[in-house]
């Protein structure tokens, strides 16, 4: 709870390296803040392609499904791999001043969660424009942003803390996060999984974090309580296991870095 409240006291140097971490993302590209809308449209329409016209995806306002499940994984695959190497990359300035070296990786998924929330502005303007209804259940995006943040964060932690110790990790987190992503369901709906695998999504914290996100948008209902539950229990106890694990750690990456 003590580094809980020192992240909060240092909420204004958090606040600058999330602005740096963003102003560097961007730095000399024409579009700037754009890429972050344009990227998961022009991802969402090379995927609708391959799978609603080469693969017969049959499934009414797929482009909705697609990217309504793209935008958080988006967000998670992006903030884990910039937290990857942070701790390694910021080395030099943990050896000069102290800061809480959990604000690294943490600025990492912040900087990551502004570019998420600019892109929920295609998200719903496709929303519209195929004329899905905006339901009274979109109020609880916020809490599916919230499970998924989290989640985030403690995956975050875990990652760019086994990185310090072990370098070869960064190529492993590729594998790794490729093959999570093709066992989530980002391109399809989890009820498409036939029975007999069905039981492997349900040890996936990812798959129903994603569903939480989806399904107020895309089917205009509330999320089966069942799914909340996992959920948000999942990326609470990822929070606390992977900033637990960090803390743990933190104390010996001066002399790894």
């Amino acid at each position: 709870m003590n580094r809980l409240v020192e992240i909060f006291k240092y909420r204004e140097l958090l606040k600058n390296l999330v602005v740096t971490e963003l102003k560097l993302r961007y730095r000399r590209s024409v579009l700037g803040f754009f890429w972050t809308m344009l990227n998961p449209l022009l991802m969402m329409t090379v995927l609708a392609v391959v799978f609603s016209t080469i693969m017969k995806f049959n499934i009414k306002s797929y482009s909705v499904l697609l990217i309504s499940g793209l935008l958080p994984w988006i967000f998670f695959s992006q903030a884990v791999s910039l937290a990857l190497m942070s701790v390694v990359s910021k080395g030099s300035l943990l050896k000069k001043v102290y800061i809480p070296k959990s604000l690294i990786p943490l600025s990492a998924v912040l900087s990551s969660l502004v570019n998420f929330l600019l892109a929920l502005v295609p998200l719903f303007l496709l929303v519209v424009l195929l004329g899905k209804p905006l339901t009274p259940a979109l109020l609880f995006l916020p809490a599916s942003i919230l499970f998924v943040a989290l989640f985030t964060c403690g995956v975050a932690f875990i990652f760019s803390c086994l990185n310090v110790f072990f370098r070869d990790f960064t190529h492993m987190t590729e594998v790794i996060i490729q093959a999570w992503f093709y066992l989530s369901p980002v391109i399809y709906r989890t009820d498409m999984v036939p029975e007999t695998y069905r039981f492997a999504f349900n040890w996936n914290p990812m798959a129903h974090i994603i569903e939480c996100f989806r399904i107020p948008i895309f089917d205009g209902r509330l999320p089966d309580l069942t799914a909340v539950v996992i959920a948000g229990t999942s990326a609470l106890a990822m929070f606390m296991f992977g900033f637990s694990i960090f803390l743990r750690f933190e104390g010996r990456f001066i002399l790894r870095v």
